[in-house]
């Protein structure tokens, strides 16, 4: 049950509320377009729950990982596996229920098999980053319940730009790990050719956590085995006609990071992640009669990473994948304002070699159908999604399986005033098993754990229902969404409360010796989710020089399965509140998070304890030549030093989060 503070929380953003004043007449910014969808609309004219980041706001919360970066947003908290590895939890989900996409195509590695394995899309050069639920997920898979990362950069353009040449360089620094990245992008472009460099590097020593967090540190308190070292390149161009443009790019990606000890095993384990990817866009301007645009995307990724044990190459996991999509918007019909029509591909050849290779080498093989149509009256806006798919996995020395998933989803937006929207959503999406899921079978010692499949698994199927408030007027600005969902069938690994002994290679179900690995177990039961976001920005001081602002806020979700039992790894209450204070050259923000206890951890789950997390941020913006400014900005994370375990996280009893750490940096745009 929520407790007490919440309420509190509720009944003092009422009270500020009444005591705020309407004196703060600085300029709003306009709504921004979601370029994720095909039927590009702007936020206040859709009825999706999405979130974007952009700009200098993007700029200041870019991390390690995506989950890092997207962690204070609504309902989205962050995986960590170490500071290696952050996959975004969205209102409880992650893995395959939660899509990660590098504009607009899946990210083609083995992240979603295991929450030890970094997500390969990097969010450093992103120019935004949209976060979709409801209908519009289904253009891009089915089951994606918690909902659709997008990372948006411009390795292809689509545009020349205005002058031959353009870019950006970064340099940051962090105390808390001694981390240094260095960073540039250069755009340019003349006639009907436009072009796109950039590349990263960036490196790290062990994470320093908090005072009096002990488990999992060495004399000097670091977190053992957190240090991290990557580096990228990317090159690509487009051919840009009135007609419309292709374009083709090339990335190459070195990660090669720690994973901090979990268990009862004293292996150093590291992953060292080679990536070489190459993408093609295209969009042709009215291919038909009926139609404004086809747009064409095409990405082949050749993928590896190996599993270091004590500095020796231990399983090596391989996925060769090329994923397709084709989309056609369609003019006005019938009664529908705007629709798009597409279909999907994906081919992967992912295996797993070595003694710990917990999956069979198999080849997956995804076809998709889907469909996105809108309409539009004076007060009102719906929404109607389809997807039909078919999944096909063929593993070598065992039977093929098949599923069809087909999902559906319908929304409606009502805009009561000018100012104030009630958005309501319906969705029923099924999602297929994953090979991991079906025939995983083998200890596996970067998660610590002993992971067992269930090749008998069938579809699982969720039926959701959202409601959203949006209120924008001069006293204040909020945003409330309310959701439900039934899941029938839901898989989820499940520590069974066994163990694996590695010394006699038994299950036995009790272990006091050292080489026991906990069993987890894939398992299918009904279950259900309900939880909700809530934001609200107060103006509270205007001047002339700039203006102070609050923002409070919270989210929450809950999760049981049928029998009443706790969906395990669930994120807890968060609560907040935030005071930002901008002007046309500075910005600064002091935000305080206060994370309740996690009381209801799942079966041979263990709690962990709430926190209070105090961050500082500052930029200043300054012309340093005609065509050049420099963004100077600074992080100070965690102020209060504090001892944090993220519940959603498997590591959360050895691996705390980091400690009190000051991150800095600077942005020359020319």
């Amino acid at each position: 049950m929520i407790n007490y503070q919440f309420y509190l929380f509720l009944l003092a953003l009422l009270l500020i509320n009444q005591r705020s004043f309407a004196g703060s007449e600085h300029v709003q910014e306009l709504d921004q377009l979601i370029i994720t969808t095909p039927l590009i609309e702007s936020t206040a004219n859709t009825a999706l729950p999405v979130s974007i980041l952009s700009g200098d706001e993007l700029r200041m919360k870019v991390s390690l990982s995506i989950g890092e970066t997207l962690k204070n947003e609504p309902g989205i908290t962050s995986q960590s596996f170490g500071p290696g590895v952050g996959q975004p939890v969205i209102r409880g989900q992650t893995g395959s229920r939660v899509h990660v996409l590098q504009n607009g195509l899946g990210s083609l590695d083995v992240s979603s098999l295991s929450p030890d394995h970094s997500n390969s899309t990097e969010s450093l050069w992103a120019e935004r980053i949209e976060v979709l639920r409801g209908p519009a997920t289904l253009l891009y898979g089915s089951g994606a319940i918690g909902g659709v990362v997008n990372v948006l950069d411009n390795r292809i353009p689509d545009s020349v730009p205005e002058i031959l040449f353009e870019g950006a360089f970064e340099q940051r620094y962090n105390t808390v790990n001694e981390g240094k990245s260095s960073a540039f992008k250069v755009d340019g472009g003349k006639g009907i050719l436009a072009w796109h460099l950039d590349g990263f590097y960036r490196d790290s020593i062990n994470q320093q956590i908090a005072e009096n967090a002990i488990k999992g540190v060495n004399d000097g308190g670091h977190l053992l085995n957190s240090n991290t070292h990557a580096q990228s390149g990317t090159a690509g161009f487009s051919i840009i006609r009135d007609m419309g443009f292709v374009g083709f790019s090339i990335n190459h990606l070195d990660n090669n990071y720690g994973v901090p000890p979990g268990g009862e095993t004293d292996e150093e384990v590291r992953i060292d992640l080679k990536q070489t990817r190459y993408d093609m866009k295209a969009e042709i301007k009215e291919p038909l009669a009926f139609a404004d645009n086809l747009h064409i995307r095409l990405s082949y990724n050749d993928y590896q990473h190996v599993e270091l044990e004590n500095g020796l190459a231990g399983t090596v996991f391989n996925n060769e994948g090329f994923e397709s999509r084709m989309e056609l918007i369609q003019k006005p019909w019938a009664f529908f304002d705007h629709g798009v029509l597409g279909v999907q591909t994906k081919n992967s050849e992912v295996s797993a070699i070595g003694e710990e290779a917990i999956i069979p080498k198999a080849d997956i093989n995804t076809f998709g159908l889907f469909t996105v149509q809108d309409i539009h009256t004076e007060n009102l806006t719906y929404e109607v999604g389809m997807r039909v798919e078919q999944q096909w996995i063929d593993p070598v020395g065992l039977s093929e399986t098949t599923h069809t998933p087909v999902s559906f989803s319908a929304s409606a937006l009502w805009s009561v005033t000018e100012e104030d929207s009630i958005k309501l959503t319906f969705s029923r999406s099924e999602r297929a098993p994953d090979i991991q899921e079906l025939f995983s079978n083998g200890a596996h010692l970067a998660t610590s754990s002993f992971d067992i499949g269930n090749a008998n698994l069938t579809v699982e199927t969720s039926h959701n229902i959202e409601l959203g408030f949006h209120i924008d007027h001069n006293l204040f600005q909020a945003d409330l969404n309310l959701y439900q969902n039934w899941v029938q069938d839901y898989i989820s690994k499940n520590n069974n409360g066994q163990f694996f002994n590695s010394n006699t290679a038994t299950i036995v179900n009790s272990c006091i010796v050292d080489g026991c690995l906990p069993i987890f177990q894939a398992q299918q039961q009904d279950a259900e989710f309900q939880g909700f976001e809530a934001q609200v920005i107060i103006p509270i001081l205007a001047t002339d020089y700039g203006h102070l602002d609050s923002e409070l806020f919270a989210d929450y979700v809950r999760g049981r399965f049928s029998n009443g039992s706790d969906i395990p790894r669930m994120p807890p209450l968060r609560y907040g509140v935030q005071l930002s204070w901008e002007s046309s050259d500075w910005t600064t923000q002091l935000r305080m998070t206060r994370a309740e206890k996690q009381q209801n951890p799942g079966l041979n789950e263990t709690e962990t304890d709430g926190y209070w997390l105090l961050n500082l941020s500052a930029n200043y913006r300054l012309g340093i030549a005609e065509y050049a400014d420099m963004l100077l900005f600074v992080k100070a994370n965690n102020l209060l030093d504090q001892d944090i375990r993220q519940s959603v996280s498997y590591l959360r009893n050895s691996a705390p989060e980091a400690g009190r750490g000051v991150e800095m940096g600077l942005r020359i745009e020319f």
